[in-house]
């Protein structure tokens, strides 16, 4: 990671009338050109240059903040294009990094209004040139609680926005090549306009978490209502069952499925009233808490008895929503805790992955801490991925096709592990769950694992929108 410099930072003063926009003209040329022979220190110091010698109203402030943003220097990019947009109205990619970088501020609600203006320019993306033979697809995605996040570019070591909260990433299940693909957001009072749209054979629903985004869901729904004969994977009403609460009520009663209770709290009031009212759902210790609508490990925790639960409660922000969910120790007679996830594509399961850890708390991390280490666990991976149905035994496999049919969406995830006797204990299950490839280089072996998951989605796709338009 490229850390932020603190040796310049562009701001009101360094924005002299006295400056030079000759020089700064020149200089983000360098800049640029150096960028593109990936010389980026080069980079830099012209960037650093053509900031110090701008003026208020120099034209290509919009440029600079930019290029300052992919270099990583976030301040003095925050300011160029704050002062831009004091000039006019910012483009597309300007705004979406000054979304990025109010957020990483903790200013959201400048954030959301950047975000709000991109809907407003571009509520459509999509093919200039659309090709005449391919099917025409719509991905739709809600940013009602979506946010701007920073990444790394490994092959260019530049910055970029990445989209966040409440989709499922689309970037590794469509074949892009084999469609003409649109991206379609909607946003508060402002949804995508039916009459901007071509007349498309497919939508994907890209909003996968309604913990996290229940009004994005009815924006969608909302949406598609204009196109009731367009076939749409994962529609919002299923996608709205696949909370965790509704996930234990309705999976939890299934045979062979252990989908421990689960129950939604507001944190309103004293801890230690809170603290009661959970305890009087008969939960029982140990339990994990978490934040509704978070997927990562972040907002989650084991608490072991009622003081460690006021205490977690004590320190969470008033207003926020709850999970408290019963432990269920589910570590194996190897030592290691185990998480394995397979993907439902069309009523089709695939294996993805099968993690081992010696914490409950399982992330994709444990490959490195322990699986690197360790070829016992690449071994048993390696089990799961070449034959699921011999390695979960018929009990297991019969109980996830359950999960299917209950679930009903055309593409989700389940995370789950195996007890002593075979039956499938529940983390999650949803759509909201990351297809990606960051691992493949290292563990080579699950990279055909994870390329036949692509392969069935771009082909779900496909037949999908070609069942539509053949006689």
């Amino acid at each position: 990671m490229i850390p932020e410099s603190t040796e310049f930072n562009l701001n009101d003063e360094a924005c002299q009338q006295d400056g030079s926009p000759t020089i700064a003209d020149a200089q983000l040329k360098l800049a640029i050109a150096c960028v593109e022979q990936r010389d980026l220190d080069a980079a830099r110091r012209h960037a650093n240059i053509a900031a110090k010698q701008t003026t208020p109203d120099w034209p290509h402030l919009e440029s600079l903040g930019i290029i300052l943003f992919q270099l990583s220097r976030f301040s003095a990019a925050r300011c160029a294009l704050i002062q831009a947009s004091q000039n006019g109205p910012l483009g597309i990619e300007a705004l979406k990094v000054l979304a990025t970088l109010y957020h990483r501020a903790g200013e959201v609600e400048n954030a959301q209004h950047c975000i709000a203006a991109m809907v407003q320019i571009n509520a459509i993306a999509g093919p200039s040139h659309p090709h005449p033979d391919r099917p025409k697809i719509l991905r739709l995605r809600s940013v009602e609680k979506s946010y701007f996040g920073i990444k790394t570019n490994r092959k260019t070591g530049l910055r970029y926005c990445w989209l966040k909260g409440g989709h499922f990433s689309s970037k590794n299940l469509i074949d892009r090549n084999r469609f003409n693909f649109y991206i379609g957001t909607v946003f508060g009072n402002n949804p995508v306009r039916p009459d901007a749209l071509p007349d498309v054979d497919l939508v994907v629903n890209g909003v996968s978490c309604p913990d996290l985004d229940p009004v994005g869901l009815n924006n969608v729904e909302a949406f598609l209502a204009n196109f009731p004969d367009v076939p749409v994977i994962n529609p919002p009403r299923k996608v709205r069952r696949t909370t965790r609460a509704e996930n234990a009520r309705r999976l939890g009663v299934l045979p062979h499925v252990i989908l421990p209770q689960t129950e939604l709290f507001l944190l309103g009031g004293p801890a230690e009233a809170i603290a009661a009212q959970v305890d009087a759902t008969g939960l029982g210790y140990p339990m994990i808490v978490r934040h509704r609508g978070t997927q990562t490990g972040k907002t989650v925790e084991k608490v072991d008895n009622r003081s460690a639960l006021v205490e977690w409660i004590s320190a969470q922000p008033p207003g926020t929503e709850v999970y408290a969910t019963a432990f269920v120790d589910c570590r194996w007679q190897d030592g290691y805790y185990h998480k394995s996830r397979v993907f439902f594509i069309d009523g089709e399961l695939f294996p993805v992955a099968s993690l081992a850890s010696d914490s409950w708390q399982i992330h994709s991390g444990d490959r490195y801490r322990i699986m690197s280490s360790t070829p016992s666990t690449q071994a048993d991976e390696r089990r799961f991925l070449q034959d699921p149905s011999a390695y979960l035994g018929s009990k297991a496999l019969n109980a996830l096709h359950a999960i299917r049919d209950t679930i009903d969406l055309d593409f989700f995830g389940i995370d789950f592990t195996l007890d002593s006797e075979g039956n499938v204990i529940v983390f999650e299950a949803n759509a909201a769950m990351r297809h990606n490839f960051d691992h493949a280089e290292n563990f080579p072996y699950t990279r055909p694992h994870l390329e036949r998951v692509s392969e069935a989605f771009s082909a779900m796709i496909e037949r999908r929108a070609i069942a539509r338009t053949s006689p």
